[in-house]
């Protein structure tokens, strides 16, 4: 069964309101993803959008493909090369949902700047359903979350994602050397609902590494623009997956990581100074409306 999501939620976390942010983080332990809506505003939507189509029109991206057409294009680690791409990916209010989500302090260890293109220039194709957790190399990868956030609307047809709502909760899958095999694998799933979430420009989503989730092809006139950030616990350490382009962390050093080096400073960046943080998750108040305000 395939649905999809009715609107906007109803219980938006307000500012400073712990009883509506833990009505959201129960839905995210249940679920493996909640949809915030309007986590930009217009304003920064615009540069954000500027500054995703100045690195894709001049910096190096990967093109994400299959012998039918193309998933999408990708500049990685954009936070490393644009200031701009790095304010998105700790942006306070992103920055305070994510951790009060999983519920500990936590670390950025990428941003990615995601193109899907337009039915009239290129054959664009669906993402494959997939969970992420075998692609980050980490110890806490089975924790970590991604902020997906849509720099223009993004309807059905554009090729917003779909959700397998509790899928985190399920037994590690069987994959052995094929880790992309791993969706609809455990007995039963296949059968679970699934849930499509189309956003407008500003809104994100959160889901766990566990959560197996997909994406359609665009078949608009528009371009899909968005960014995926990805979130790994504060005590995080370098844990290879076997993957050698997974692997390679570029902004590291020269020399090799070793498997358990931690991995901190600024490349991988508190998402908030400990001084900022309330002592429990439950307390945490969002930010303002705004950098800085």
């Amino acid at each position: 069964m395939q649905e999809t999501e009715p609107g906007v939620p109803a219980d938006l976390p307000a500012e400073s309101d712990p009883a509506a942010l833990e009505r959201l983080a129960a839905r995210y332990r249940r679920d493996g993803y909640v949809h915030v809506p309007g986590v930009l505003d217009a304003g920064e939507v615009a540069e954000y959008l500027a500054e995703a189509r100045r690195l894709l029109a001049h910096e190096e991206s990967v093109r994400w493909g299959s012998g039918a057409g193309t998933v999408m294009d990708y500049v990685a680690d954009a936070q490393l090369g644009s200031d701009t791409m790095r304010r998105l990916a700790t942006h306070p209010r992103i920055a305070a949902l994510a951790e009060y989500l999983a519920g500990s302090p936590l670390r950025l260890f990428k941003l990615e700047v995601l193109l899907k293109e337009n039915k009239e220039k290129d054959a664009s194709v669906p993402t494959a359903p997939h969970h992420d957790a075998f692609a980050f190399p980490f110890s806490t990868a089975g924790t970590a979350l991604t902020a997906w956030v849509a720099l223009v609307d993004v309807p059905v047809e554009r090729g917003c994602m779909t959700f397998v709502p509790g899928s985190h909760l399920l037994p590690d899958p069987d994959t052995g050397d094929e880790p992309w095999a791993g969706a609809f694998t455990r007995p039963g799933e296949i059968w679970m609902p699934r849930v499509t979430v189309p956003l407008r420009a500003g809104d994100c989503t959160f889901h766990h590494a566990r959560t197996v989730h997909s994406a359609g092809a665009n078949s608009t006139d528009e371009p899909r623009l968005s960014t995926s950030a990805v979130y790994m616990d504060a005590t995080a350490a370098y844990r290879p997956t076997g993957i050698a382009f997974l692997d390679d962390l570029p902004g590291t050093g020269a020399d090799p990581l070793r498997e358990g080096a931690p991995l901190t400073g600024d490349r991988f960046p508190l998402l908030r100074r400990p001084q900022t943080r309330q002592p429990a998750p439950a307390r945490y108040p969002l930010p303002q409306q705004g950098h800085g305000s």
